[in-house]
């Protein structure tokens, strides 16, 4: 037995000007940004003119903190908006939908809801729009937020359907401002929600269906990288964070991400990057459990053994980007510790092999040096 389920009304567009009036609704609106760049293209189109005298709230952090997010709720508070258009990447969109979710059922707090989620909710809430700027947070199409504890060390993750947004809006044209380190790292975070979705405990047949889609798409376009980013890379990377969205929303992450988040409190590794570089080993532990699959993909691959592809992708990007743990300082004196914190509930516990302490040890040794190298 499996189900299905994900209340996102997705629309692709190669004109966001045309598309934004038939969502908004009339009302009091809320911008929420993290780039200039999005603000810039407003000014330039007299079409959304209209959008332009919307207010804006810009202040957001790479990983949003508690505090954070408090002052984008208490900025929302002040204009009370029937509808919140929010553009950016996974920190933007997160907070847009932890401001919705408090909005909806009444909290003036953040730490309320750390404290306890609620249950259920009178109203949905403004209505939410989310615009992804890069091609792999899938946030767009998540009821899930994380808010980072960065003194403490800890990564808190809200869920709530509340949160899930009405529209998810896809431009490629929004992704061509991106630089090309965020480029590698949101497309790797794709991967990694998409290949963590075919060795989840959670499986299904229409996650496995996106995830193997989007395997296929960021292998084939990722080393296709480089300045200029010709539009169709992006767009095929931003329909990869697509599908990868769709698998991951119905299964979770598991330990390539579980193992990730020590390495971003502690020693600032990218999100994507720090989710990415443990997949080749992931794979070799997990693909024994999933035989089926991992036939499908290869065929996918037209032939090829996905190790060995997986492999080579990870030695083209770690000749252009850091793309190990020493590049971000980590050294043998610190696995201990990160081995400890690698286990986080309702994300280790996903992966459809039980890796135990000494597993992890051996990822992170694994990937304590260049691929290159």
């Amino acid at each position: 037995m499996w189900r299905y389920t994900n209340p996102v009304a997705i629309h692709w567009t190669d004109d966001l000007a045309a598309t934004l009036p038939a969502l908004i609704i009339p009302g009091k609106g809320l911008l929420i940004v993290y780039s200039p760049a999005f603000l810039e293209t407003v000014a330039a189109d007299s079409r959304l003119e209209w959008l332009g005298r919307v207010p804006v709230y810009s202040d957001i952090e790479a990983n949003p903190t508690e505090g954070n997010m408090q002052q984008a709720l208490d900025f929302a508070r002040q204009i009370a908006p029937d509808w919140i258009l929010a553009v950016g990447g996974g920190s933007v969109l997160d907070t847009a939908k932890v401001v919705r979710l408090a909005l909806a059922c009444g909290r003036t707090r953040i730490d309320d809801l750390l404290l306890a989620v609620p249950t259920g909710i009178g109203n949905r809430g403004p209505l939410l729009a989310a615009a992804p700027t890069t091609h792999g947070t899938g946030a767009e199409l998540t009821m899930w937020a994380t808010i980072w504890d960065k003194k403490g060390s800890r990564k808190h993750s809200l869920s709530h359907p509340g949160m899930y947004p009405d529209f998810a809006v896809y431009c490629p044209a929004l992704t061509r401002s991106l630089p090309l380190s965020a480029s590698f790292a949101s497309s790797l975070d794709a991967l990694a929600h998409a290949m963590e979705a075919l060795w989840n405990r959670n499986e299904n047949p229409l996650s496995d269906e996106f995830a193997l889609a989007a395997v296929k798409l960021v292998l084939e376009n990722i080393e296709r990288l480089a300045d200029p980013v010709p539009d169709s890379v992006r767009a095929n990377l931003l329909r990869a964070s697509l599908f990868a969205g769709l698998a991951f929303s119905n299964t979770k992450t598991a330990a390539a991400h579980s193992i990730s988040y020590p390495l971003t409190l502690r020693f600032g590794v990218p999100h994507g990057i720090a989710c990415s570089m443990p997949l080749l080993p992931l794979w070799n532990i997990n693909a024994p459990q999933i035989p089926a699959k991992a036939k499908r993909l290869r065929i996918l691959l037209d032939g090829a053994d996905v190790a060995e592809a997986l492999g080579r992708m990870q030695r083209f990007v770690a000749a252009r980007i850091p793309f190990s743990l020493s590049a971000y300082g980590v050294g043998p004196a610190d696995l201990d510790a990160l081995v400890r914190e690698s286990f986080t509930k309702g994300r280790m516990d996903n992966n459809i092999v039980a890796l135990k302490q000494a597993d992890v040890r051996a990822i992170l040794k694994t990937i304590l040096n260049s691929p290159a190298e």
